[in-house]
């Protein structure tokens, strides 16, 4: 039995079914990167407002692959949620989402959208790459840019968003919300400065309108989202789902705006407006996100498959624990009365829990853009005494290395040309040529000095002891 709108509800179990239509919902939100996460996080508060007969819905874009909607069409858009830890279970059936378009093929019609009435608020998440910046947060003038300010067939958000304002300036001229809930800090700020300078390029016209019309809050979100493969039968669920998303129980959701719009759209008790993000922001790139890039690669060194698995394992464990104490949490000041230590604990019990089977190599992937965000600003606040910084960023040039040299054509990266010339013309000089360029360390002369030396003699210790007994000397010294 598929999971459709014609499913026999009674023979549903513990699976908890929509209690609205989306057919009969207003188009009001057009999200951009319609994957696991956005279906775990954003779609679930969504659907709780649904559920609480607000008159809104989720219309989908995907830019890379349409395999997504092609899944969910056969579904009629809905899938199944669960939610589950050791000691927590929650297994819902989501329909927030109307349809989903696909940016290479439906572009009038994207564009139609963002510039219709109905149409309050976008949001992204595309990943840090999705957005096309230089070390500057500058747009980068790449292949698929180039293209976009020709106007072929798109291949961006920065180009869909763009061509879509400058239709809704031709045609009402509606204020509009666009928030980026991407793992940046600056987020909306570095996407409103990224769209300006396209618009710069191909409708200059349209630029004071943009600036007094558009609002780009900030946001920071928060929770566990792997790409799973589990089935149905798994979470002895009665129907075939081809779309299950699985995540951990623990979500967030900060939003930086005054917007009465944007309030009243995003009305839900679990969505927390404040007044400055920055704080929460940083809390999550450095601690969480700045754990999980660690662990990937010592893990991946160590043997492991999956994130629970690594945290399993001593070392590991006891590594990321005292990287976050020693060189993270006292580069922040209390705010709030916000508790960091429990925060820190709580990020640890996250990463243990077995149901998010959560793949190490999924998250070392992208490095080149993960640790310059989520590490080189401890780095520096630490003015170079670093042990554990320096043992991560060891331990991604020897993944680097390993995939290189062993499974090359696996390894993602959009740097990934320049990473694997540099490493194969001058495999000597390959940790001085990475930490020379300045789109990837954007590090002062001492500092960089500094972290190559201390780089090759972690390399040359590892040599000499192996990469367990390296850490080990680091973590139980």
């Amino acid at each position: 039995m598929q999971l459709t709108k014609n499913i026999n509800k009674k023979l549903l179990k513990e699976q908890i079914y929509p209690t609205y239509d989306i057919e009969k919902k207003l188009n009001c939100i057009l999200h951009f990167g319609v994957g696991n996460f956005h279906r775990a996080h954003q779609a679930l508060y969504i659907h709780e407002l649904l559920e609480n007969n607000k008159n809104i819905s989720i219309i989908g874009v995907n830019l890379r692959s349409n395999e997504t909607n092609l899944k969910l069409i056969k579904q009629d858009y809905l899938y199944t949620l669960v939610r589950i830890s050791k000691d927590f279970k929650e297994i819902k059936i989501l329909n927030p989402i109307k349809k989903i378009l696909f940016g290479k093929k439906d572009k009038i019609e994207i564009r139609n959208l963002i510039a219709s009435k109905d149409i309050k608020l976008i949001t992204i998440t595309v990943t840090e790459k999705g957005y096309h910046f230089d070390k500057d947060k500058k747009l980068n003038y790449s292949k698929d840019i180039i293209n976009d300010l020709e106007n072929k067939n798109l291949n961006t958000v920065i180009g869909h968003i763009s061509f879509g304002l400058i239709q809704r300036f031709k045609l009402n001229k509606e204020k509009i919300i666009i928030m980026s809930c991407d793992n940046l800090s600056e987020n909306s700020n570095i996407l409103k400065n990224l769209i300006y300078e396209f618009l710069t390029k191909i409708y200059p016209e349209c630029l004071k309108w943009f600036l007094s019309n558009v609002e780009f809050p900030l946001s920071m979100v928060d929770g566990i989202v792997p790409n799973n493969n589990k089935n149905s039968k798994f979470f002895n669920i009665p129907y075939e789902d081809n779309s299950i998303v699985v995540t951990e129980p623990y979500r967030d959701w900060y939003i930086q705006s005054d917007n009465v719009v944007l309030k009243k759209i995003l009305n839900n008790k679990n969505i927390i407006f404040v007044n400055n993000i920055n704080f929460y922001e940083n809390i999550k790139l450095k601690i969480l996100n700045g754990a999980h890039s660690s662990l990937a690669y010592i893990g991946i060194l160590l043997g492991h498959t999956h994130v629970h698995e690594a945290m399993a394992d001593k070392i590991c464990f006891n590594f990321i624990s005292q990287f976050l104490d020693l060189e993270v949490l006292p580069t922040f000041e209390n705010k709030d009365n916000f508790d960091i230590k429990k925060y820190k604990n709580n990020v640890l019990r996250r990463f243990k829990n077995p149901y998010i089977e959560d793949k190490l190599i999924r998250i070392a992937m992208d490095g080149s853009l993960k640790i310059p965000i989520r590490l080189l600003d401890t780095y520096k606040k630490n003015k170079n005494k670093t042990p554990y910084i320096d043992a991560i960023i060891t331990s991604w040039i020897l993944f680097l290395q390993h995939m290189i040299v062993n499974n090359k054509s696996n390894l993602s990266d959009s740097n990934k040309e320049f990473i694997i010339n540099t490493y194969e013309n001058d495999k000597e000089n390959f940790v001085l040529n990475l930490l020379n360029q300045k789109n990837l360390f954007n590090l002062n002369e001492y500092q960089k000095i500094n972290l190559e030396k201390n780089i090759i003699n972690n390399i040359n210790q590892i040599k000499k002891v192996t990469f367990t007994n390296f850490l080990s000397n680091l973590v139980f010294k």
